[in-house]
């Protein structure tokens, strides 16, 4: 799988999100960025993809 990278934008929408199922779910969250987002994940790829 090639790097990806997280855009500012993207890690403060995902610090200020209420994670209800704890780690597993953040980690879930971030699997699914890293395979359908693009090569920086964006903050757009983060509203598309999470909520």
């Amino acid at each position: 799988m090639p790097r990806k990278t997280f855009s500012p934008q993207a890690v403060k929408m995902l610090q200020e999100r209420s994670w209800k199922g704890n780690i597993r779910e953040l980690r879930n969250v971030v699997e699914r960025l890293l395979i359908l987002g693009d090569p920086e994940i964006s903050a757009a790829n983060v509203r598309d993809y999470v909520l």
